[in-house]
């Protein structure tokens, strides 16, 4: 609950036009603190007593999934829902394009009860950017761009570079208004592993992996950890140990081994640093089989 909430705007339901330039300028006054409002998750939930209004996005038509083959990306407005991806991916598998929405779909599914899938959205996800978020992970893993509008335009970044700096938005002040990630070029296969206190929380620390194979030699490979930084995070020494190579179990155990390596979490009461650590390796290991096992 926010205590000292005095102010609520919906820009597209006033009648203005350009939605998202009226959304800046009730975000940018210095006289009122504003914040914007996507599924309300994470705000509401934070019971933060500076917040005095509100910006409520839901009326900026940023709530649509496009397989846009023309520009061979997938688009996930940022007001989409967990929810919604879930449902938008169901049915039987279909093409290049359908397996990825797949993948993103199943990380969205295994992030909170269905209550909470229903509210919260993948701009807001990327915005807060949990450290054990399958969801950031599993774009991470697609090569997936964060599109940001601002005073001075539109423009992109990838996942990986926007979520250091994803603090710096409120000051610009900018939106995020949607996801995209490039449509596979050639047969793909996904791989996502985590591990939990039981099946239906959250996980402790997880891997997504993306890979094609073409006779056999690595073309591709995107490898994300999560619970094991402060936010989801790329491998890339795992991946460069892959890439051109011929794939075996010896070179996939080697490739998780390197991500282990390549991260140094802090531990908490769910998971010490060392076990942390280990399982980075562990579940690399096993999103990186599931790839192989599933590509084409």
């Amino acid at each position: 609950m926010l205590l000292n909430l005095r102010e609520y705007h919906r820009p597209a339901d006033e009648g203005t036009t350009g939605a998202l330039e009226r959304a800046l300028d009730l975000l940018s006054r210095a006289d009122i603190h504003s914040v914007p409002l996507a599924g309300g998750d994470t705000l509401v939930g934070s019971a933060d007593s500076s917040v005095e209004a509100v910006v409520d996005l839901q009326g900026l038509g940023l709530d649509v999934i496009t397989i846009d083959t023309a520009a061979q990306v997938l688009r996930i407005g940022a007001m989409v829902t967990r929810a919604d991806l879930v449902a938008e991916a169901g049915g039987q598998p279909g093409d290049l394009a359908k397996a990825l929405l797949r993948f993103v779909a199943r990380a969205a599914r295994r992030w909170g009860g269905s209550i909470q899938r229903n509210r919260a959205t993948v701009g807001g996800a990327a915005a807060v950017a949990a450290p054990n978020d399958p969801l950031i992970a599993a774009l991470l893993a697609c090569d997936a761009l964060v599109v940001i509008y601002s005073r001075i335009g539109q423009r992109s970044l990838p996942l990986g570079e926007f979520l250091p700096v994803r603090g710096d938005l409120p000051a610009e002040p900018a939106l995020i208004v949607e996801v995209m990630a490039p449509l596979p070029a050639e047969p793909t296969g996904y791989g996502l592993a985590d591990v939990a206190r039981t099946p239906s929380d959250a996980p402790i620390v997880l891997a997504a992996a993306a890979l094609a194979l073409t006779e056999g030699r690595c073309q591709v490979a995107r490898l994300a950890l999560g619970g094991a930084a402060p936010a989801p995070i790329r491998v890339s020494a795992a991946e460069a140990m892959l890439v051109g190579q011929v794939v075996d179990d010896q070179l996939v155990a080697a490739a998780a081994t390197r991500a282990a390596a390549e991260v140094d979490p802090a531990g908490d009461f769910r998971g010490s640093a060392e076990y942390r650590k280990a399982m980075a390796g562990a579940l690399a290991e096993r999103a990186l089989r599931e790839a192989w096992g599933h590509i084409g």
